[in-house]
């Protein structure tokens, strides 16, 4: 069954906007796979500039799948003057190193171009275009790229071009990965939708739909933008070039799911590839960040949500239930209901939706959202504005920590917000028994919170109302700080007291410090849910996505020391 996946082209924001901004975009629109485009330095920068930028991708859940010529800079296999196919190879091989410093899985390039003037040197330049990946499809392979793509141009001096062209290079340098698997890179095309082919005369030989076809058996990955009916402009999909553009995209979704059996893959990584607004004028530069959103939402709407496509590019809730679905967590199987919830007081405040995002892409289990009010604790955070408006913006669970001193007040304002999950404050509750009856009539789940100081005898009479219990095992109100000295003692003492009284069905949620050095004791003495902050998912040492597969690391270690549970007696 196939999977459309739709991703970005960087070639729009080079020299004009930095990668982290649109990162952020990108994790906005919730747009996650990134086609690195090329510029002039790419070729000249050291291997830790791009190491950096993989980094600053992963940061905002953002993947580098792939990387490709944004020019024709490697042309050179087509010249007469061997010293310029020396040159074009020396840059495709420093393109292959940084492909895969940057984690990409694909690397391509158009071919290049015959000189008009000499357009009896075609059969020369293929030849020595082929010959060359062959070679290059080892060198590849050596360095981890699973798959050299080529893109098919519009014209005969930038072959291939018409579907015998397309079919001839690729039937020959698909034969020869099959005939040498393991020592050699796949060959694919990246189809652009938007290519047909016109005579010196303007007069139609092959339109988009027909040469995209002929790509298919050898397709990889493919481009998405929209043209006029000579195929002389390329543009967006913004209404305004919606009417003088040719690009019908639920055409060609359904075209690819209908003849999903020729494609060589399961899964069409497709890239919206435009170059935006003139370069480097005040006036125009701004228009950017419109023609993106504008285009990649109408692309969601018509490409990927249409009558033939069979999976969401939102996430389902049955894939962020738990930390056990995500790929993040190193392929290591942790029991139902043990839950990883980022706190979302550690992130950036100021671009919270973008963070949001970012986020959700881990495959985490629930949202943890602090409520503070100046009093119980010193320190004001999250407005209960926020808590309103992310219900429409997410599947993820809520689940909402109310330290304050009048709790009832912030239940009641929470009514019909559809609310997982309410935690109060044993400490501040004058009524506590309503106030968890409170929680429940508003449809979510009810869980007291007990500070570090506070006793677990507090628990005795209330096993009948809660769901969950939270232990604190800092101070509430800031992160980052240490562990109380009591901590793990005191979430193996509450998981023994939860199962002597048949609450064994109840989990432990901890806040608090909870580290990587700290998770597998926590684990190990009964935690069953984890709040994560800046000593462990948002920690500043590595990446999101990296984070969690060392937290989920460390919980493994955990349940490895954990005591066999003993139930109560009947």
């Amino acid at each position: 069954m196939l999977n459309l996946k739709l991703g970005v082209k960087s070639d729009p924001v080079s020299y004009r906007y930095s990668y982290p901004w649109l990162f952020k975009l990108m994790a906005q629109e919730g747009v996650t796979h990134l086609q690195l485009g090329t510029f002039v330095e790419l070729y000249h920068l050291p291997d830790e500039s791009f190491t950096t930028l993989r980094k600053q991708a992963a940061d905002h859940g953002i993947t580098i799948d792939s990387l490709f010529t944004a020019h024709r800079e490697l042309g050179g296999f087509f010249q007469t003057d061997p010293t310029w196919a020396q040159v074009a190879r020396k840059n495709y091989e420093r393109l292959i190193e940084v492909g895969a410093l940057i984690g990409a899985k694909a690397v391509g390039t158009n071919p290049g171009a015959v000189m008009r003037d000499r357009m009896d040197t075609k059969a020369q330049g293929l030849r020595c275009y082929i010959d060359h990946m062959k070679e290059l499809m080892g060198f590849a392979h050596q360095r981890g790229i699973d798959w050299l793509t080529i893109e098919p141009m519009s014209c005969l001096a930038e072959p291939p071009t018409i579907p015998d062209e397309i079919r001839t290079m690729g039937d020959e340098l698909t034969a020869y990965h099959r005939d040498n698997p393991k020592t050699t890179s796949a060959i694919g095309y990246c189809a652009d939708i938007s290519h047909g082919y016109l005579d010196a005369n303007g007069k139609l030989g092959f339109d988009h739909i027909a040469l995209f076809e002929a790509a298919l058996p050898y397709m990889y990955e493919v481009h998405l933008k929209n043209t006029d009916a000579k195929y002389h402009s390329t543009f967006g999909f913004q209404t305004a070039d919606l009417d003088r553009g040719v690009v019908d995209l639920a055409q060609f979704s359904q075209l690819l799911h209908q003849q999903a059996d020729q494609l060589p893959v399961d899964e069409l990584i497709c890239y919206l590839e435009i170059g935006g607004p003139k370069l480097g004028r005040d006036y125009s530069d701004v228009q950017l960040e419109a023609q993106l959103r504008d285009s990649l939402q109408y692309i969601k709407q018509h490409f990927l949500e249409t009558p033939a496509e069979t999976t969401s590019n939102a996430p389902a809730a049955s894939a962020v239930a738990s930390i056990t679905t995500t790929s993040n967590t190193a392929n290591l199987t942790l029991p139902d209901g043990f839950e990883v919830g980022p706190s979302m007081m550690c992130v950036d405040q100021l671009n919270f939706g973008a963070e949001l995002k970012r986020v959700e892409a881990l495959g985490v289990g629930y949202l943890h959202l602090d409520i503070m009010d100046g009093h119980f604790v010193p320190n004001l955070h999250m407005g209960m504005g926020v808590i309103q408006a992310l219900r429409s913006q997410t599947q993820l669970p809520l689940d909402v920590h109310l330290m304050v001193t009048n709790p009832d007040l912030y239940i009641d304002m929470m009514q019909g917000w559809g609310i997982d999950r309410v935690t109060v404050h044993v400490e501040t509750c004058t009524h506590l028994d309503g106030t968890l009856g409170r929680i429940r009539d508003m449809g979510a789940k009810a869980g007291v919170a007990i500070n570090p100081a506070t006793p677990l005898e507090v628990l005795d009479y209330l096993y009948e109302r809660i769901d969950y219990v939270m232990l604190m095992t800092v101070n509430p109100g800031f992160a980052g700080q240490k562990l109380t000295p009591a901590s793990l003692r005191k979430i193996a003492d509450c998981r023994q007291r939860l199962d002597a009284a048949g609450r064994a069905d109840a989990p432990i949620q901890v806040d608090g410090n909870v580290s990587f050095e700290n998770i597998p004791n926590m684990v190990a003495a009964g935690a069953d849910s984890l709040v994560a902050g800046t000593s462990s998912v948002f920690h500043k040492s590595d990446t999101w996505p990296a984070n969690l597969a060392r937290m989920t690391q460390a919980a493994s270690e955990g349940f490895a020391r954990r005591a066999p549970r003993t139930p109560a007696s009947s």
